[in-house]
C-alpha cells in the first residue's frame, strides 16, 4: 500500500531541521500541499509531542509523527524526511532521529495496511542507512519494493 502513497510532492531528502517540530511542521505541510491533511493536523501531530512526550520515535533513529483522524485527516496518506543531520526528539532510548515517516488518515480501520507496510519498512536493519542515501522517490520506491 505504502508504495501507492508515496510521490515526489510528499518526500524530502535531506532536510535541514534544527528541532523536531520543525521535522514535524516540514513533514505536516508536505501532507497539507498533497491534500492528505488540513493544516490542523500538523499542529496536532506538534501538539501530541508537546503532550505527551516523544512517543513516536518508534525506534533508533526513525520518528513515525501522526495523529488521530478527527484532526483534520483527509485521506490515508504518508509523507517520508529524511534529516540533513540527526534531530533529538527527547526519547532517550531512539534518539537522534534520521528519518521520519509520516501517517494519516480519516478512520482507524483505514490505516492498519500502511502501519504494517511503514512498520515492516522501519524494522528492517538496513533502513537508516538505505535513506540516508536516498535522493528521489525511485530510490524510495526501489527499496520498498525490495522489503515489503
Amino acid at each position: 500500500m505504502i508504495q501507492e502513497l508515496l510521490a515526489e510532492d510528499n518526500v524530502s531528502f535531506h532536510y535541514p531541521a534544527e528541532t523536531w517540530e520543525d521535522v514535524i511542521r516540514h513533514g505536516g505541510q508536505l501532507m497539507v500541499d498533497a491534500g492528505l491533511v488540513e493544516p490542523s493536523y500538523v499542529d496536532a501531530m506538534v501538539n501530541s509531542v508537546h503532550e505527551m512526550g516523544p512517543y513516536i520515535v518508534l525506534a533508533p533513529g526513525v520518528a513515525m509523527p501522526h495523529a488521530r483522524p478527527e484532526a483534520g485527516a483527509k485521506r490515508v496518506g504518508t509523507a517520508l524526511v529524511t534529516l540533513d543531520k540527526p534531530v533529538n526528539f527527547g526519547s532517550p532510548a531512539n534518539d537522534p532521529v534520521k528519518v521520519a515517516v509520516f501517517l494519516c488518515a480519516p478512520n482507524k480501520d483505514e490505516h492498519i495496511q500502511l502501519l504494517t507496510d511503514i512498520t515492516t519498512i522501519i524494522d528492517d536493519d538496513d533502513f537508516l542507512d538505505a535513506a540516508a542515501h536516498f535522493e528521489s522517490i525511485d530510490d524510495v520506491l526501489e527499496y520498498v519494493n525490495n522489503i515489503i
